[in-house]
């Protein structure tokens, strides 16, 4: 029966062209309007924090400026997942942050996201993603990024990077051994039309940084054997999930880790096609 009540009464306000308020003193739009001035003073102070590099405190600010929905705030986030400052390098949860600022008309953040999808950096190639976001950024229809184009400016300079161990007491280790690692392997690489056209096969070595937090860093060939083979290998390494990572004295480091990738060619009866496949060794 309260219940009716409570629509009867809106229903009787909207009528008489009067603002339906349920509790006493309540005004939607003055609490909406209050919301946002208090995300923009902590977007402000975060970016005093900033400026005195008290990176702790600016994240903090940013956080809850964004959580309001702050695009400022959001962008920022997005910069301190791709940089590590404070939290660890995250770019799931970068572009996260930068797609909530993009979808607000932040033009670095759709910039930023149109760069990342398109060259894999941190998470899975998606060249349509890309497309879309130098769509939105630029009106274009073809997204075109050079090598030698300045990367994005981020709010404040790159971190330093951590030193890489070259001889830890335990080395980095994909999560369940060697053997998980070939299954992971061996369902996640396909064998590309190119190289199976050219009749290519052969050993990729592929070079990598494993971080302290078991992410996978600074992907590169080491050995080529040619170029689709070569671009496969290392899209299948990035698309790896965190690793057990290395430790010296007993504590993480980064280590780099070398793994060779091999492709070869089985040849099957003609009425059956032919098969091919690619194993880590």
């Amino acid at each position: 029966m309260k219940r009716r009540i409570l629509v009867l009464v809106a229903a009787v306000c909207v009528a008489m062209g009067m603002e339906a308020q349920f509790f006493p003193g309540f005004n939607p739009q003055q609490a909406k309007l209050k919301a946002q001035e208090e995300a923009e003073k902590a977007y402000q102070k975060g970016n005093d924090f900033l400026r005195a590099k008290k990176y702790d405190r600016a994240f903090d600010l940013y956080q809850k400026a964004a959580d309001a929905g702050h695009a400022g705030a959001q962008y920022n986030l997005g910069t301190f997942y791709i940089e590590g400052k404070v939290v660890l390098q995250d770019y799931e949860k970068a572009v996260y942050w930068f797609e909530k600022a993009a979808i607000q008309g932040v033009k670095d953040a759709q910039y930023n996201l149109a760069a990342i999808y398109h060259q894999g950096a941190g998470v899975p190639k998606d060249e349509e993603r890309a497309q879309y976001w130098a769509r939105v950024y630029k009106d274009i229809e073809k997204l075109e990024v050079k090598k030698e184009e300045p990367q994005p400016n981020f709010p404040f300079p790159p971190r330093p990077q951590e030193p890489v161990e070259e001889v830890p007491d335990e080395q980095a280790e994909f999560e369940g051994g060697q053997q998980a690692l070939m299954t992971w392997l061996s369902q996640n690489m396909q064998y590309p039309e190119k190289a199976v056209e050219a009749d290519a096969q052969g050993r990729v070595l592929v070079g990598f940084i494993v971080n302290r937090d078991g992410s996978v860093d600074d992907v590169k060939v080491v050995k080529s054997v040619h170029p689709a083979l070569d671009e496969e290998a290392v899209r299948v390494v990035k698309a790896m999930p965190k690793w057990k990572p290395g430790k010296k004295g007993g504590k993480t480091v980064r280590v780099r880790y070398t793994l060779p990738i091999t492709f070869k060619m089985q040849e099957t009866p003609k009425t059956e096609g032919s098969e091919s496949g690619a194993a880590a060794q």
